[in-house]
């Protein structure tokens, strides 16, 4: 038998019993395993800070509605799980599947371990999606405590896989492009081994992009990637999710990116460390770029289709800002981080980029750097605090390195959406949310109050002084009312649009 590390853990059942769950009032949790495998790792972390069980079976799948919320992070043990609910945490699958429905918003991951997790375009997790299928735990009662014995499965990892939907993968909607379709599939000729070709359409540009990713894992710490494609690239997804920007395009005219064409290539080496509460990744490469312009006067000034405001000069027909074509080659190096400490989460990300050829021939170093910290605080209450930045030392970079704010999705109070722009940033914008559990809307769930702070600036060289919004919002599901002040100014804002987590 495998040398094991054990970890016992005494958890409650969840404060909602789901439909197909068994209720796990006072449940021992034990895993056994080395310790040194991702999935092990990942659950040892999740038992060792406040958890929730729910326990099923592999005959039905146990389902978490829309509507519920899940006050921290979730592990369902035994079969597969459909979730539709918000979570304040991180929800693990063991031992089957992981489907996520309409309406569901998870802070954390979504894991599935021994399946596969399986994504809707009207769900958002903050930490991605992660399956593994080569692994999993089996289940054993043993004197009242649930005995979870590691076992790898080589060999179950598909060679050949259509995601999603026979290849198609999640469409993208703005206004530049209309509607970017992906469709390719996924190639493993070995287990270290994946192929990713791709073709998008992009429907208001009339173009048809190739693309190639391959990914080489060279045991559990090293791996290597590859990218080769021509794409439609932005400085500013950081803002909010691709489906939460297309979803604004198609609904409020509301579109929170600037945009460029380029054919691109990286390649980079990467390495992962990771303890029971820290996870690290760093990367290094080089990555080059061909860039062009791309907007309104490439498609004879017509717009894409949207419902509300097609013709607003500050939101969906704003001026795509132009460019500076030409080839940039760089060098970059850049790590992740995630830290667990009790019920304290923390992301980091920075990245150093230093070309060595540029249009202009300029000199500039770029570094950007993300950060959240979130914590519960009384109850199902949380706090969170997010920052972005970049800076951008010696010369000034060509327009494609420039990052905007202002508007919604920043600093709301601003009617001109991403009217801030440059190559020096910084952005900070801090939440608390109120679950208001006592009120229950039949299909959609409680209502979310939250009270908001948010300051930045952006320039070219230098950075203007801090512009600051305070405000509060509710929110149903996908629907918000956000009401917002410039307390300097005394300017305001009420925006009533949908909304999906970062």
């Amino acid at each position: 038998m495998r040398h094991g590390v054990w970890l016992a853990a005494l958890v409650a059942c969840s404060l909602a019993t789901p439909l197909g769950a068994q209720p796990a009032t006072s449940t021992t949790v034990q895993v056994e395993a080395s310790g040194r495998e991702p999935p092990a790792r990942i659950l040892i972390a999740a038992l060792a800070v406040p958890h929730d069980i729910m326990l099923t079976d592999s005959t039905r799948r146990l389902l978490v509605p829309r509507g519920t919320t899940l006050p921290r992070t979730t592990i369902i043990i035994g079969g597969d799980a459909s979730v539709g609910a918000g979570v304040r945490g991180d929800v693990i699958v063991v031992g089957g599947d992981l489907f996520l429905s309409p309406g569901a918003v998870i802070d954390g991951s979504a894991i599935a371990i021994g399946g596969a997790v399986y994504g809707s375009t009207l769900a958002a997790v903050a930490g991605g999606t992660h399956s593994y299928r080569d692994a999993t735990f089996d289940a054993t009662n043993a004197g009242g405590a649930i005995r979870l014995q590691y076992r790898s499965t080589p060999g179950s990892v598909p060679g050949f896989e259509f995601p999603l939907v026979d290849g198609l993968r999640m469409p993208i909607y703005d206004r530049v492009q209309g509607l970017s379709l992906l469709w390719g599939p996924v190639l493993r000729p070995t287990a270290r081994l994946q192929l990713d070709p791709t073709i998008t359409y992009r429907s208001h540009i009339g173009a048809w992009d190739p693309g190639l990713g391959v990914a080489v894992q060279a045991g559990e710490v090293w791996s290597l990637t590859l990218d080769v494609r021509r794409t439609t690239l932005t400085n500013d997804a950081w803002i909010q999710t691709d489906l939460a920007n297309s979803l604004s395009s198609v609904v409020s005219g509301v579109d929170s990116r600037n945009y460029y064409r380029a054919d691109r290539g990286e390649i980079a080496f990467s390495r992962v460390d990771r303890t029971a509460a820290l996870e690290v990744r760093t990367t290094f490469g080089v990555n080059t770029e061909r860039a062009w312009s791309v907007g309104s006067p490439d498609t004879l000034g017509s717009r894409p289709w949207t419902l509300r405001g097609p013709g607003d000069a500050d939101n969906f027909a704003r001026a795509n800002p132009a460019i500076q074509p030409g080839r940039t080659s760089s060098a970059f190096v850049g790590s992740t981080a995630e830290w667990i400490f009790g019920d304290v989460r923390m992301r980091g990300a920075g990245r150093a980029e230093v070309p060595w050829q540029t249009p202009g021939d300029v000199r500039f170093v770029q570094v950007t750097l993300d950060g959240t910290v979130q914590f519960p605080t009384f109850g199902v209450q949380r706090f969170r605090t997010d920052v972005h930045a970049v800076v951008t030392p010696g010369d000034t970079a060509p327009p494609q390195r420039f990052a905007y704010l202002g508007g919604t999705g920043t600093l709301p109070v601003m009617r001109e959406l991403l009217s801030l722009g440059g190559d020096q940033l910084l952005y900070i914008d801090s939440r608390y949310d109120i679950p208001i559990q006592r009120v229950r809307i039949p299909y959609v769930g409680s209502p979310m109050l939250t009270f908001r702070y948010s300051a930045g600036s952006a320039g070219v060289q230098d950075l203007p002084r801090l512009i600051q919004n305070i405000g509060a919002a509710v929110s149903v599901s996908l629907l918000r009312i956000e009401y917002a002040v410039d307390p300097a100014t005394r300017k305001q804002s009420l925006h009533a649009g949908l909304t999906i987590s970062r």
